[in-house]
């Protein structure tokens, strides 16, 4: 009877997750000439920013030092999110003159994923970086999801010639597409500096005759707009200008008023049942949609978006952010899961090929860890002695999710690892 019990409380255990979402927040930010643009010391400022909508992937560009791209991490994100980390920082290699070392750099949380590489694309004047991101999932082993994110700072300003190299940047990534998977799962941010839907680099990302079709979330490509004109129209995709005036000389300034800033996403992100766009969730982060014209902290642009983000973003970048949501059915498989007062743990990854290490505490010290498949079958049953690691041999487990217990514990916040082969 008490084996029964048990093996009921494990199957709910695990079919209570089995219809779970896992959410994955994004955001883009063109930060402004970081970190010399003023004012300085803005990384507080962007910690706050973050600390709002805590974004699981955060890409950046106007990136400017390695320097920068540490002090972010340390002490806009690592201060309250510890698990994260950034991937290796590349200055433009496109144009290598001082005036074009404007970089881009992707922030990840290592809870959810890994960077499995990442590679730069020379175009005329910036890099497009290229990060494969692999979700740390209970499926990795069987059925993996990489996302394809690919962050760019298009050329500035309008005008024949201007527009043509952003068209040479569009072909550039275009052509990067020919060379994955054609089922990849692809985000496409940054700023792209376009003032209308009929641009040529607008249409050529958007082209349906490309290797993977790429759509625009929240416009119809079959209904031309132009996003930057004299009218407050589309002041709800406004992510430039966030100020009226130019402030200490850098960014641009006649208040909000034209949608450069993006996230492109692949067709499939919409008809994938593994990972897929919310639909809904696509925003310029901060824009409460009623401030054309004007600063994006004026006190007339009440909303959802409270005011003291309003100011943390007038006093970060002429620029707002774009954040969107994904999601998966999948579960994830956390490097570090406890049982109950951190008395158990997996020491590494939960992916196990041959051996399971363990670290127990010594309330755990001669008793039984029972390990149990995703049937509730007992497996296996290992006695502790008085040390504080264990080895345990799965090398003749078959390739599943398995769960370990304490007989001092047992199934209270139970410790999981794929065996992957």
């Amino acid at each position: 009877m008490k084996k029964t019990a048990s093996i009921l409380i494990l199957l709910l255990l695990i079919s209570s997750e089995i219809y779970s979402q896992t959410s994955i927040k994004t955001m883009f930010y063109n930060l402004l000439y970081y970190p010399s643009g003023d004012p300085q010391n803005r990384e507080e400022t962007l910690k706050d920013i973050l600390d709002i909508y805590q974004p699981d992937i955060f890409t950046v560009c106007e990136l400017e030092t390695e320097e920068g791209a540490d002090e972010i991490l340390t002490q806009s994100i690592q201060t309250s999110r510890p698990n994260f980390a950034r991937a290796t920082f590349v200055s433009n290699q496109s144009d290598t003159s001082a005036d074009n070392q404007l970089n881009q750099m992707v922030y990840y949380n290592t809870d959810m994923f890994t960077l499995e590489s990442q590679q730069t694309h020379i175009t005329y004047i910036r890099d497009i970086m290229q990060y494969t991101l692999l979700l740390k999932s209970e499926d990795q082993a069987t059925n993996p999801i990489r996302i394809e994110y690919f962050v760019v700072h298009f050329k500035s300003s309008d005008g024949t010639a201007n527009k043509a190299i952003r068209l040479d940047m569009a072909n550039v990534f275009t052509g990067v597409l020919e060379n994955l998977d054609p089922n990849a799962f692809v985000v496409f941010s940054g700023d792209f500096n376009l003032y209308t839907s009929s641009e040529p680099a607008y249409q050529e990302i958007l082209d349906p005759t490309n290797a993977i079709v790429m759509i625009d979330p929240i416009n119809d490509n079959s209904s031309l707009q132009s996003w930057s004109n004299d009218t407050p129209t589309y002041t709800a995709m406004h992510t430039q200008a966030t100020r009226v005036n130019q402030q200490n000389g850098n960014g641009a300034f006649s208040g909000l008023d034209d949608r450069f800033d993006f996230s492109f996403i692949s067709e499939n992100l919409t008809t994938s049942s593994d990972l897929f766009y919310v639909d809904g969730t696509y925003d310029a982060f901060g824009n409460n949609k009623n401030c054309y014209n004007l600063d994006i902290n004026n006190s007339s642009c009440t909303g959802a978006y409270s005011q003291s983000l309003r100011d943390d973003l007038f006093i970060m970048s002429d620029h707002l952010p774009v954040v969107m949501e994904l999601q998966t059915p999948q579960n994830l498989l956390s490097v570090d899961e406890f049982s109950s007062e951190n008395n158990l743990r997996i020491l590494g990854s939960n992916l196990i090929d041959q051996n399971v290490s363990l670290y127990i505490s010594p309330a755990l010290f001669n008793s039984d860890l029972q390990i149990y498949n995703q049937l509730g079958q007992l497996i296996k049953t290992v006695k502790t002695s008085t040390t504080n690691q264990v080895l345990i041999d799965v090398s003749n487990f078959s390739s599943s999710v398995y769960v370990i217990s304490s007989s001092k514990n047992k199934f209270i916040n139970p410790i999981k690892f794929v065996k992957i082969n």
